[in-house]
């Protein structure tokens, strides 16, 4: 509660501040008491740090990751996964540079207002964000036989290579990995709806 009060008040100066000066930044939400800006939005979709599947996210979308973002930090923050390697952060950092596609990031930082040691901070907590995920959600049950038979049945066409059908080990496996996949998910997404239902999520108007 303290924190959000400190939210709010920091809500009040902003708009004491924009009575006397051009607004060119504004808080789209507050999650817990921290404050997510218009400015923290746009960064994160001009660098690609949303996206997913390669689809680039829409505002709207952004805002919703960066909540779901923080909530998973501060679980995170409470049972401190181990460090990733820096080989991980490096080569996290290259994914962006490459999905950027302009072969020069600091100039791309500079324009959203950030710094590479911004960019290694976010890739750092999204490999421990993974690694949380990963041991907390390792226990997804095996499928059974009639699982993967329906999805045999369901994606026929992902078990078929130049025209011919795979062999059954290669098979099973692959719908083995997808069926684990997408069980998976669902249970994320459980657990993320429970952290949104147990936190205090404030999205103040837009002016």
């Amino acid at each position: 509660m303290r924190r959000v009060r400190r939210a709010l008040l920091v809500l009040i100066l902003m708009a004491a501040a924009a009575a006397s000066a051009e607004v060119i930044d504004r808080v789209m939400a507050i999650v817990d008491g921290h404050l997510i800006t218009l400015s923290d939005v746009r960064r994160a979709m001009t660098l690609h740090l949303v996206d997913r599947d390669g689809a680039p996210a829409g505002e709207a979308v952004a805002l919703e990751r960066l909540i779901d973002r923080m909530l998973i930090l501060q679980e995170v923050e409470r049972y401190a996964p181990p460090e990733p390697e820096r080989a991980a952060l490096d080569k996290q950092v290259s994914d962006v540079e490459r999905r950027l596609g302009n072969g020069n990031l600091v100039s791309a930082l500079s324009d959203v207002d950030a710094s590479e040691a911004w960019l290694r901070q976010w890739v750092r907590d999204d490999l421990r964000m993974r690694a949380y995920i990963d041991q907390r959600f390792a226990g997804a049950a095996e499928p059974t036989d009639d699982e993967l038979e329906n999805y045999f049945r369901q994606h026929p066409d992902e078990f078929t290579r130049n025209g011919q059908e795979m062999n059954e080990a290669s098979a099973r496996q692959i719908a083995r990995t997808r069926v684990m996949a997408t069980r998976r998910q669902v249970l994320v997404d459980d657990w993320l709806t429970g952290l949104r239902r147990r936190a205090t999520i404030v999205r103040p108007a837009a002016r």
